[in-house]
């Protein structure tokens, strides 16, 4: 299976008592800067089974628009997902799909580097937002898999631009 891991994308600023953490959406910038990266995806080939995506407001929003750049039925949200989610929980979300061929997973920091860097046996792995790894996963478990690509929302948005 692969498993494509990928952070959220540029979300509104933190604004104690204003707004909770759970609302906080992507900006403008933030949509149009996923809408590219997502284009990007679909150069890559990515083509998951199925998106799992953390249900708080920027990550679902971020789900969506790949979702749609895919082609493919909306995202599942998953509570497991939230910030603070723990390889445990996600190797949960993994196996629970373990018939696909490839999954799409979207979440928040520090977690997708952590989660990345304990699927592939460790490094030092840095998660921008909207950055996405790829990891060839040949068995359920931690360092269990290899890390076929880490892309940059840089590097995603140039490759729709190609």
């Amino acid at each position: 299976m692969i498993v494509t891991i990928m952070r959220h994308g540029i979300a509104e600023t933190r604004d104690l008592g204003k707004k909770p953490d759970e609302a906080r959406a992507l900006t403008a910038q933030g949509r149009k800067r996923m809408r590219a990266a997502a284009a990007g995806l679909a150069r890559l080939g990515v083509d998951p089974a199925e998106i799992v995506t953390s249900p708080l407001t920027r990550c679902r929003q971020t789900a969506e628009i790949v979702a749609d750049a895919l082609g493919l039925e909306g995202p599942r949200e998953d509570d497991r997902l939230r910030p603070g989610a723990r390889l445990d929980a996600v190797m949960d979300v993994i196996v629970e799909r373990a018939d696909a061929n490839e999954l799409l997973i979207c979440g928040h920091e520090p977690d997708c580097s952590q989660i990345v860097a304990d699927l592939v046996g460790g490094g030092d792995i840095e998660m921008r937002k909207g950055s996405v790894a790829r990891i060839e996963l040949a068995a359920p478990r931690p360092r269990g898999g290899t890390l076929i690509g880490l892309h940059a929302p840089r590097v995603l948005r140039r490759l729709a631009a190609d």
